[in-house]
């Protein structure tokens, strides 16, 4: 294996003295993907002394695996890790981000090290008892420690940008429910489902849709209309009748 081609420089330099020990002993390295340590005994080693051990068990092959760095599935451990579910990783909530939203503001240090091996797993068995060495760049812990946090934070982001965007549409709503209630032809009109007719033909384009796809009725026995189409007559129908009831007295 050639280091060079593969590992960043952090990880290369983890890895130099455990390989150079196994070189200096004529071990063969085959690279293999190390699937489950739970059967039996195994001892988990730092380079140092993962090195210390080839140089004495002198083993004629030790099994190596390698962790390509790929974003997306890191960012879906993490937030599984931190309670997410699969199910949810794509989908915009208050409790976890989506993979996406964490991209967005993945720094261009971390997305830059796309492909590259963030993990090297090396490991022999000498008698009965299985070695294991587990490396990570420093890097990569960087990498998970800042999308934790990110993680950890969302929900609070989440619920300051719902306040935020609920009063942005609010004040939307106020000020064409002002216009409407200024409109002739909406004060003349008579009866909330009239009204609501007028709305719809005029200004029906410029009311969004609720979000959540709620909603109600203008007046008993009504058919249920989008819960912010429903809000602005009523807002419009309110301010005129206040004028009104200020005019008469």
């Amino acid at each position: 294996m050639s280091n060079k081609s593969v590992l960043p420089d952090d990880l290369e330099q983890l890895a130099k003295r455990l390989l150079d020990s196994a070189g200096s002993v004529g071990v063969t390295m085959i690279e293999a993907e190390l699937v489950s340590f739970s059967e039996g005994c195994f001892v988990l080693l730092d380079p140092a002394a993962m090195a210390a051990a080839i140089s004495l068990d002198r083993p004629a092959l030790i099994f190596y695996s390698q962790h390509h760095f790929d974003a997306r599935t890191t960012i879906s451990i993490e937030i599984i890790n931190a309670g997410g579910r699969e199910t949810s990783l794509n989908r915009k909530n208050a409790l976890m981000p989506t993979i996406d939203e964490c991209l967005e503001v993945l720094p261009e240090a971390f997305k830059s090290r796309e492909g590259l091996v963030h993990r090297l797993r090396y490991a022999y068995s000498a008698h009965g008892l299985a070695r294991l060495c587990v490396l990570d760049g420093d890097w990569y812990d960087e990498l998970t420690d800042y999308l934790a946090e990110f993680i950890e934070g969302h929900q609070d982001r989440f619920e300051s940008q719902v306040a935020t965007d609920a009063a942005k549409l609010e004040s939307v709503f106020e000020a064409l429910a002002i216009e409407i209630a200024d409109d002739e032809r909406f004060v003349k009109t008579r009866g909330l489902r009239k009204k609501g007719l007028l709305v719809e033909s005029v200004w029906g384009d410029r009311i969004p849709k609720d979000e959540q796809s709620r909603v109600t009725r203008l007046a008993q026995g009504e058919d249920p209309q989008d819960w912010n189409f429903v809000h602005v007559v009523r807002q419009a129908s309110d301010i005129v009748e206040k004028r009104q009831f200020t005019q008469s007295d």
